[in-house]
């Protein structure tokens, strides 16, 4: 048994799992729309997977095929590695975002970079089931070979095909629109 298990015992590890609105809800999740913001990212190729990547306090196996999306940030970088990737599924990344549409749209000069990396722009049209933690909790996502300790104060997010993963305040509040009204009432903001 390993020392968090010994020291916090925890009753619940996050899974992928077919979620009702209602269990949701009941386990304090809300819903979130996206920001429309641009999200560079490129398909993961075979001679590049499976790929390890390091987050805040998991690491992720992505699997070729995988897209990847990269945060483009204001400094360019000497590798892809360095814009802090993620891997989405394919099928989940076709699901919920779609190819950047604004007329006259310029890319920035890390966007840029990113786009001779291989990169395209793409921004999400599907929101997020999320919730602040309030204590350590473990969370298995789909890329995760082994349930990772989200601490509190991370959100822990539940995505359209039920898949659970955590991310920073920052990270959370930069993406999703978090609305100045009450948890009851539904945000209607796009």
């Amino acid at each position: 048994m390993d020392i968090f298990n010994r020291i916090f015992k925890p009753k619940v590890v996050y899974k992928q799992h077919k979620w009702t609105d209602a269990e949701l809800k009941a386990d304090g999740f809300r819903y979130f729309y996206p920001i429309k913001r641009v999200t560079m990212a490129r398909q993961l190729p075979q001679n590049e997977a499976p790929k390890r990547i390091k987050t805040s306090w998991d690491t992720i196996i992505a699997q070729a095929g995988s897209y990847i999306a990269y945060v483009a940030g204001n400094t360019l970088k000497s590798s892809l590695d360095d814009y802090e990737p993620r891997p989405i599924e394919p099928h989940i990344f076709h699901d919920t975002y779609t190819t950047w549409n604004e007329p006259g749209w310029k890319p920035t000069a890390t966007e840029s970079h990113l786009m001779r990396m291989g990169c395209k722009p793409y921004y999400k049209t599907a929101g997020v089931w999320a919730k602040r933690l309030t204590a350590s909790t473990l969370v298995q996502s789909m890329e995760s070979p082994v349930p990772s300790v989200a601490p509190a104060g991370a959100w822990l997010c539940i995505g359209v095909a039920g898949e659970p993963w955590s991310v920073t305040d920052d990270w959370f509040r930069f993406r999703y629109i978090i609305p100045d009204r009450h948890p009851s009432k539904p945000a209607i903001n796009r």
